[in-house]
């Protein structure tokens, strides 16, 4: 297999994977999944991220090879992994902290208040890899024939305000602080990305 189909295979791979993912995280987020499914669906979501980062790094680097690729896909995969980390760990203390709920409010507010610090930084440190990483990606498809001007200086712009938000609501997420997450509209973003690395995953001519 020649280096150019090897980069189409893994642009398949890498879309289906993208887009596979941004659909578990909306069905995660809003869908009202009984509870075994709504797990696999936020458990699958970092998984599938990373696998996706390793697709558009592979695409953006047959064309113009270089470290913007190479390191998005290094954010985008610890991104991945670090998400699933987060997300597993918000579900077991949510799970404890309805246990805890006998022991009286009190009780329960200190424990909450302990245990959503854990969460909460993890949730910020999957922020913070995956703006970084579509920070690199943007940049790398600002000049690829495959994405474009648009595509990339739209993400540079969502990636900075993702960056920005949580640096500034640090320790806790935008979200919790009742400011503005970005994170939809990165996914947004990131679901369009994948569509075109699909498109790009296209023999030429077709």
């Amino acid at each position: 297999m020649g280096n150019e189909e090897a980069a189409r295979l893994w642009a398949r791979t890498g879309g289906w994977a993208g887009i596979g993912g941004v659909a578990a995280y909306l069905l995660a987020a809003f869908a009202p999944l009984p509870d075994v499914l709504g797990y696999a669906a936020a458990f699958l979501f970092g998984p599938l991220v990373a696998v996706a980062s390793v697709g558009l790094r592979h695409r953006l680097a047959a064309e113009r090879p270089g470290p913007l690729p190479d390191l998005g896909a290094l954010f985008g995969a610890g991104a991945g992994f670090t998400v699933l980390a987060m997300l597993t760990t918000q579900q077991a203390i949510f799970a404890r902290l309805e246990a805890a709920a006998a022991g009286g409010e009190e009780a329960s507010r200190a424990l909450r208040a302990g245990l959503d610090a854990v969460h909460f930084g993890l949730d910020v440190a999957w922020d913070v890899l995956i703006s970084l990483s579509l920070l690199l990606f943007a940049a790398a498809m600002l000049r690829h024939p495959s994405f474009g001007r648009a595509i990339g200086a739209t993400g540079l712009l969502l990636g900075a305000l993702l960056l920005g938000f949580n640096l500034w609501t640090f320790p806790v997420p935008p979200e919790a602080a009742g400011t503005i997450d970005w994170g939809p509209f990165c996914a947004l973003w990131m679901l369009v990305a994948y569509v075109l690395l699909l498109r790009a995953a296209r023999p030429r001519g077709r």
